[in-house]
């Protein structure tokens, strides 16, 4: 048993994890997109979605309106997983899915080896700042940023360092 076991291990290819799963940004996610778009989109992609108004609006950019679907089901590194799409005034600005716990350490890996070294590992989690992603340490989650999202996330990052920095003043 032992030897089956090895040959099988050998025939790997090297560097390649055996558990290795795809954590790349779905496709269907277009930031951007309405609300009504992503709800089109999504319907036959999840196996319950729900839309639901978030007010008065919270997240950063959001001026006007904050609008949030729910997706069950939906298919991502291999298994159903929830989502969570936060629309700041209509335009999808950021992707979050949810996962277990004890599966974070894989997603790591498979994050470093698709995006390379975290830009920034902080108490929130490892950031992709290229890839426009992280993984979200409690809860455990995957995010996915826009554009104009990822710069305000940089920007609030970039202050709270200024304002940690020790003094250079006489």
């Amino acid at each position: 048993m032992f030897r089956l076991c090895a040959i099988l291990l050998s025939l790997l290819p090297a560097g390649v994890p055996a558990t290795s799963i795809d954590v790349a940004r779905p496709e269907p996610f277009a930031f951007g997109s309405s609300v009504q778009q992503m709800r089109e989109r999504l319907a036959p992609l999840c196996t319950s979605l729900e839309v639901r108004v978030i007010s008065p609006p919270t997240a950063p950019l959001a001026r006007i309106s904050q609008h949030q679907i729910d997706c069950e089901g939906f298919m991502y590194a291999g298994r159903p997983r929830k989502v969570e799409l936060v629309f700041q005034d209509n335009q999808l600005d950021l992707v979050w899915i949810l996962f277990p716990a004890q599966e974070k350490e894989a997603f790591l890996q498979a994050f470093t080896a698709r995006y390379g070294t975290p830009t920034l590992q902080v108490q929130f989690g490892s950031i992709y700042l290229a890839a426009g992603a992280a993984v979200r340490n409690v809860p455990s989650e995957v995010l996915f940023a826009s554009g104009r999202q990822a710069r305000a996330m940089v920007a609030t990052l970039e202050a709270q360092a200024a304002a940690s920095a020790p003094s250079t003043s006489p």
